[in-house]
């Protein structure tokens, strides 16, 4: 399928199995709790991008680099694309939540980008590898993290979802 051609569900790879880093010690949901409320109705929205799924899933999508840095593409179903024209994906095409995507890239730290132009929401990185090391044990300094910090890292990573879903919000409804 060219880019640029209509993307539709059929197209998509099946869903099957769990999303490949479901039960992992720093995934999202672990590491934030409450993290996917934070996306609201935006949670179960669709996306299509380009990747290699594992178990029928998502599973680190194709990126480029863009002006904003490197970059996942998806589309909501139905528009003209996944990724712009002279953007070349060559692997399938998947369909994925929201929620899907926001918890894969957590590991992959591309920006999630829809519809061709849209930057929904770049991973906090430095907050992730900061919550995966307290997870692990790992000290910085010799010093634990405190409740009080890891509870501040996490209110950052929640407020940074928050302002992912009313930027889809924006999209969806646009």
């Amino acid at each position: 399928m060219a880019t640029g051609d209509r993307i539709e569900k059929a197209a998509c790879v099946a869903e099957s199995g769990p999303l490949w880093c479901a039960g992992m010690d720093a995934e999202l949901p672990t590491l934030v709790p409450g993290a996917e409320e934070c996306l609201g109705a935006m949670r179960d929205v669709e996306l299509l991008t380009y990747c290699r799924p594992t178990n029928g899933k998502l599973n680190c999508p194709a990126a480029w680099w863009t002006d904003g840095g490197l970059a996942a593409f998806f589309a909501l179903p139905g528009f003209g694309g996944i990724a712009p024209p002279g953007y070349v994906g060559g692997k399938e095409i998947v369909s994925c939540t929201f929620w899907e995507a926001v918890q894969d890239e957590w590991w992959h730290d591309c920006i999630i980008r829809v519809n061709w132009r849209h930057n929904v929401w770049k991973p906090p990185s430095a907050l992730m590898m900061q919550l995966m090391g307290d997870a692990r044990g790992w000290t910085y300094g010799g010093n634990p993290m405190t409740d009080a910090q890891r509870e501040e890292i996490q209110e950052n990573v929640r407020r940074s979802l928050v302002a992912a879903a009313s930027r889809m919000e924006a999209i969806v409804g646009g």
